[in-house]
């Protein structure tokens, strides 16, 4: 049986598709960012952040108060790292550069301590601060709420405040430790 009828065949045209287009953007966007030095900031950037959770056992950095004792300074890691992450997706100039900080950050965090690692990554804990910035995105002792809570003294009032001024504090750091990387 001879079929000439190629009606239904579909020849492509020489249009690329929205994939590839997408995937050639994507690698324009990396190059682009490699060259001009903001991957390599932005690991130096991951490094620095994870290296404040180790120096002097993350005391220099976050001190040491009356409040303290051990669950508060494991939810402090917990808090700084949920700022680092927020303050670098906030403020870097896409997603590659984010990822790659944040990749070095927690590569690092893993291969210096699994325990400051496995801390510093609750979900449960990230997800908690993740909901009461979206819910209460105007109060901004939400987060000072969580801390209080993940401490174990969530109607403690001072315990809320210290948590939200620890937010801020870390906030602040972070937001200016990103400037000082002068990504491009």
């Amino acid at each position: 049986m001879r079929c000439n009828d190629d009606s239904d065949m579909k020849i492509m045209s020489g249009k690329a598709s929205k994939q590839f287009d997408l995937a050639e953007g994507a690698a324009t966007a990396f190059n682009r960012e490699k060259a001009n030095g903001n991957l390599e900031r932005a690991r130096t950037l991951g490094r620095k952040f994870a290296a404040d959770l180790f120096e002097n056992d993350g005391k220099a950095l976050f001190g040491v108060g009356a409040f303290d004792d051990e669950k508060t300074i494991v939810q402090r890691r917990v808090l700084f790292a949920y700022v680092v992450n927020r303050v670098i997706e906030d403020m870097a100039p896409n997603s590659f550069v984010a990822q790659s900080a944040l990749s070095v950050f927690y590569d690092t965090l893993q291969k210096a301590s699994e325990q400051y690692y496995q801390e510093s990554t609750d979900a449960a804990a990230f997800s908690q601060y993740i909901l009461a910035a979206r819910a209460m995105s105007d109060d901004p002792c939400a987060i000072g709420g969580v801390f209080a809570r993940l401490c174990g003294r969530s109607t403690d009032k001072v315990f809320v405040k210290y948590g939200c001024e620890l937010a801020d504090f870390f906030t602040l750091y972070c937001t200016e430790s990103v400037l000082s990387a002068q990504f491009v």
